[in-house]
């Protein structure tokens, strides 16, 4: 893809924003998480031979997805909508093209729903994760954001059982997708469930000594 001169103008204007608005909590989605978005976007989007002008649709939707974590966590989408919005529409970008990228960024919302393959190559970057090797790292930084935002505190039980939920519901769209992610996602299924399984086991036996020692005090 022959690059157009305002993707690096978003790139910069989106890191800047970053360094600015984003809370020190936002440890997870953060630029880090970003440029991985982007990077990923742009690897499918090769592999699934978009045109320049989609690509270029897709890796604006990227670096502006998450912005509106700045502000807040549910429904942050349609606030990133309006941080590209406000941004392209000053670059007087075109209008029909905008509506694509704010449908895009849209579309990242769970649970993903894309109604065409732009949408899809964005959902599939967003979650890339969920197929990578430092799946366990990268979701404990997660939970590690929602506790310090107020969002949710939950047990290792229950971290790990909503995870599960989680990757049950979803699934990749692009081919390119399923064939590099697919695989791991798999894996890091399993392996869940197993320490799952291992950890309901251990509270279990820990609630059982506990009735144990509460019979034998009360004798």
């Amino acid at each position: 893809m022959s690059q157009n001169p305002i993707l690096p103008k978003i790139e910069g204007y989106v890191r800047e924003l970053f360094k600015k608005r984003s809370a020190a909590e936002n440890i997870y989605h953060n630029i880090i998480h970003t440029s991985e978005v982007v990077n990923v976007a742009s690897r499918i989007a090769h592999e699934e031979e978009l045109s320049d002008q989609d690509t270029e649709i897709v890796l604006i939707a990227a670096w502006f997805h998450d912005t509106g974590y700045f502000h807040c966590c549910n429904g942050h989408e349609d606030q990133s909508s309006e941080y590209a919005r406000d941004y392209l529409e000053k670059e007087k970008y075109p209008l029909e093209k905008i509506a694509k990228i704010l449908d895009c960024i849209k579309a990242t919302r769970i649970p993903h729903s894309p109604k065409n393959k732009l949408e899809e190559i964005i959902c599939d970057a967003d979650l890339h994760h969920l197929g990578m090797k430092d799946i366990e790292a990268r979701g404990e930084l997660l939970r590690q954001e929602f506790e310090m935002k107020g969002i949710k505190k939950l047990s290792d039980i229950d971290w790990l059982s909503n995870s599960l939920d989680f990757f049950d519901k979803h699934k990749y769209f692009t081919d390119y997708a399923k064939r590099e992610f697919g695989l791991q996602k798999n894996l890091n299924q399993f392996n869940m469930e197993r320490k799952l399984k291992k950890l309901e086991k251990r509270s279990k036996e820990e609630k059982l000594s506990e009735l144990k020692l509460e019979i034998e005090q009360k004798k």
